[in-house]
Parts: structure tokens; C-alpha cells; sequence
């Protein structure tokens, strides 16, 4: 897929953000995010420059995202990729990702908005990680919320989810191909 778009077939970049999510009434691990105010899970995703999900980490919404950065670090090198640069936002910083960048050879880039620009306007690139969290939960309900009683059934719903986005995204190249 990344070929037929005109990159490489590895990634060398990778984005990586979080999102918060409220959990239902089911039992199962969940913290308070009190920046978001929002208890529940955190899913960390690490992306390509083209929003396919390259690792997904589901913790409780407690554990902060530089924490969380070497755990999906770790399950990208797993799942066989190994990035160059993460585009990240500014909460990505500190000891912490200096230790990860140290140990995963990663150069961590925190993106920044441009102090002249008034109300909502996308950073280059990074907006893909926004859109590939918008495209789950906008197009797949079960994502809105975290109804699962175990982390790896959170990564296995979010995961479904976008391998039938590339599925999709490959059927209709397959066909404007043809």
C-alpha cells in the first residue's frame, strides 16, 4: 500500500499520540485522565506518515504518554518496524524520552503550531494521527467507548478496525488500478 502511494514499503516515520477513552460498566484495569477528565483507558498509537497503525498499546487513561512511549516502541520492533523519527507533540518530552530515543534509535519531533495561526488549524503530518483516531471512532462505534474487560481486546477492536480501513484503502486502489 505505501509503495502504490509513492513511499517506501518501511516506514522511517512514525507518528505517535494517545487518545483517552471513557470505559462502560464492565469490569476491567481504568484510570482518571485529569488532563482529558476522562476515566477509562489510553490507546498510544504509532502510525506512518499515512495513518496505517503500525502498534497499538492500550493502558489506563492514568499512565502518562512518555511513559507509554517505550511499551509501543517495543510492540512496533515486535511487529516488525523499526522508525527513524516520531512526530509527536509537546507532552513527548523529558528524561524519560530521552531514555527511549537513546534506546530505539528514534529522533523524537515535537511538532509545534504556529503562534499566528487563530483556531484550529492541522500541523503537517501530524494531523494523519488525528485522522486515523477520528476515522475509528467516527466510522466504527464500538471505538467511542472502551467496552472491553481486557487491554488486548481494546488492541485487538482497534486494531480489526483499521486492518479494514487498509483493506479498503487497497480495494479501491486495486480497482482505480484496473
Amino acid at each position: 500500500m505505501r509503495q502504490a502511494h509513492g513511499h517506501t514499503s518501511e516506514p522511517t516515520t512514525g507518528l505517535l499520540d494517545s487518545q483517552s477513552v471513557v470505559s462502560g460498566p464492565q469490569q476491567g484495569e481504568r484510570g482518571y485522565d485529569g488532563n482529558k477528565k476522562i476515566k477509562g483507558i489510553k490507546r498510544h498509537v504509532l502510525s506512518c506518515s499515512l495513518g496505517f497503525v503500525l502498534a497499538v498499546v492500550v493502558t489506563p487513561a492514568s499512565v502518562h504518554d512518555t511513559r507509554a512511549a517505550e511499551i509501543v516502541l517495543d510492540r512496533a520492533v515486535e511487529n516488525g518496524f523499526t522508525i527513524k523519527r516520531a512526530k509527536v507533540d509537546a507532552i513527548y518530552t523529558g528524561p524519560t524520552i530521552n531514555a527511549v530515543s537513546g534506546l530505539y534509535k528514534v529522533e523524537f519531533q515535537i511538532s509545534k503550531r504556529e503562534t499566528e495561526v487563530k483556531g484550529f488549524a492541522p500541523l503537517p503530518l501530524r494531523w494523519r494521527i488525528e485522522a486515523t483516531f477520528g476515522t475509528g471512532t467516527n466510522r466504527y462505534r464500538r471505538l467511542t467507548r472502551n467496552l472491553e474487560q481486557q487491554a488486548k481486546s481494546a488492541e485487538g477492536a482497534f486494531e480489526l478496525a483499521h486492518f479494514r480501513r487498509v483493506l479498503r484503502v487497497y480495494a479501491r486502489d486495486v480497482h482505480s488500478i484496473a
